[in-house]
């Protein structure tokens, strides 16, 4: 049960930390009419990506029986996520419109 504690307050405090900022970044990096819009869609893309998360790795779990599965499958997303902003990152610095 620890563990799980454990697990559930860092995930408490990243996620408290980042959703927040969300609003921030993409006032950087919009106009300012566009922001509400930009900024709604990075939290529906959010909230949908951690409900389809949970879901998921329930079913993987159903049909394994065993989280190992689940956990690859999260890495997997995580990397795929990490390999989009990288590629975005890479082309605002190549455009010139990183500070």
């Amino acid at each position: 049960m620890a563990a799980l504690y454990l697990a559930s307050a860092l995930f408490g405090l990243f996620q408290g930390g980042i959703v927040p900022s969300y609003a921030i970044i993409v006032r950087e990096y919009f106009p300012a009419q566009r922001a509400g819009v930009q900024t709604g869609t990075v939290i529906m893309a959010t909230l949908v990506g951690m409900a389809l998360g949970g879901w998921m790795s329930g079913a993987i779990f159903d049909l394994t029986g065993s989280y190992k599965a689940a956990f690859v499958n999260g890495i997997a997303w995580n990397l795929l996520n990490l390999s989009i902003a990288f590629y975005f990152f890479r082309r605002a610095r190549a455009l010139g419109q990183l500070r």
